[in-house]
């Protein structure tokens, strides 16, 4: 279990690592984050995660893009109005939250 936390604050430090150091090369950290969620679903592969990562990946970009709409703030290097990578992350973030929080469930459980 404490394998699982590790691996999961591992990746989501890559995942900071690699927005960090690439925003400026939207495409390639596109990729980087399409072959991040290939290797995520490879160990998290159930029913839930795919409809996280997928809820995320609509509704997380479907709010940034209303909220740039609008004003609220903007991206340096947007696509269109969000950049090319943002649904990629919204649905890294939410299988992040969701196996963390799992994990440290059967942690404290234990």
């Amino acid at each position: 279990m404490k394998k699982d936390l590790l691996f999961t604050l591992w990746m989501y430090a890559i995942c900071v690592f690699l927005v960090a150091v690439l925003w400026r090369q939207p495409i390639l950290l596109m990729l980087c984050y399409v072959l991040m969620s290939l290797i995520l679903f490879a160990k998290w592969h159930t029913k839930s995660d795919y409809l996280f990562y997928v809820g995320a990946f609509i509704l997380g970009s479907s709010g940034e893009l209303l909220a740039v709409s609008f004003g609220a703030w903007e991206y340096s290097k947007p696509f269109y109005i969000n950049p090319v990578w943002l649904p990629f992350a919204w649905g890294i973030s939410a299988l992040f939250m969701k196996n963390i929080s799992e994990t440290l469930l059967r942690i404290v459980r234990k």
